[in-house]
């Protein structure tokens, strides 16, 4: 199971602002301090503004900040926000484009599916404010 950068960058920039509260962060800080693309990054910012996560300022006094306390933010619903596609993190993929000759017998499908279902459980049950107190729970 792999997440996209996308995700990660997400989650990467909420934890920063999360220990950063109350504080208008600069997008290139964020950038800086994790060695990421600021483009990259500004996409990322984009879209959790856009979703009530994060507010985001232009300007000379610009920058970002979290938008609700970090006991609001659950680490599931930021995944479900940033993967486009949910099921291909899992998806069984047949080599060279080919069609896989077991699909209709292969129980696989089905395996991942809940593999999928309890991993998201998990991320459910976890906030931002989880992720930046503890580091060793998870």
């Amino acid at each position: 199971m792999r997440l996209t950068l996308y995700t990660d960058y997400s989650i990467r920039a909420l934890v920063y602002l999360g220990q950063n509260p109350g504080r208008r962060v600069a997008i290139q800080e964020i950038a800086d301090t994790h060695g990421i693309s600021q483009s990259h990054l500004v996409k990322v910012v984009n879209r959790l503004s856009n979703n009530g996560i994060i507010l985001a300022r232009r300007g000379r006094s610009g920058g970002v900040e979290l938008a609700v306390t970090a006991h609001e933010i659950f680490i599931g619903d930021i995944v479900r926000l940033m993967e486009t596609d949910l099921h291909a993190i899992v998806a069984c993929v047949p080599a060279r484009g080919q069609p896989c000759v077991l699909a209709d017998a292969c129980r696989l499908r089905g395996l991942f599916s809940k593999s999928l279902n309890a991993f998201m459980a998990v991320l459910d049950r976890v906030t931002l404010h989880d992720l930046i107190l503890d580091h060793k729970k998870y």
